[in-house]
């Protein structure tokens, strides 16, 4: 039976709250160049203000930019589990951008999982080629997990 698995709310709500901290801590680290400024304005120059203002400012829109279009991606991105048939080999199918991507089981070497504070956070696939692929931020990450510890047992590290 297949599964599907959708990127959640939580995730899509835990971006948008880091984009506001940084927006937070840029404010709060161009106030203090202000304040310092008008104290000492031969210590605090005028071009170290600004060039402190665009930085961070350019920072924060290419944050906003990034985050906008990832949320853009996902609108309908969702993965899908196939467990393994007599006349087919288990894989999984991503969806995203209007278009389908598979990855067999047979390609996966190892499967690992990433807790924090007893939460599973994200699950890596590392592949044949050395490479990795990352899950995270889907609604139901521990289903995710389970599923595959089933379909694949021997490939799961510690």
């Amino acid at each position: 039976m297949m599964e599907r698995f959708v990127v959640g709310q939580e995730e899509k709500r835990r971006r948008w709250i880091n984009v506001g901290w940084g927006l937070l801590f840029s404010g709060a680290m161009i106030a203090a160049v202000v304040s310092e400024h008008r104290q000492d304005p031969e210590r605090y120059t005028s071009f170290l203000l600004w060039s402190v203002t665009w930085l961070l400012g350019a920072a924060n829109l290419a944050n906003l930019v990034f985050l906008l279009r990832y949320l853009r991606l996902i609108r309908d991105h969702c993965l899908e589990l196939l467990p393994e048939q007599p006349a087919a080999p288990g894989k999984l199918r991503f969806y995203s951008a209007g278009k389908w991507s598979e990855l067999e089981f047979e390609q996966v070497t190892a499967v690992r999982f990433f807790k924090r504070w007893g939460k599973l956070r994200h699950i890596q696939l590392l592949l044949r080629n050395n490479r990795g692929i990352r899950l995270e931020g889907y609604q139901d990450l521990p289903r995710l997990a389970e599923s595959l510890r089933r379909a694949l047992p021997a490939k799961v590290m510690p």
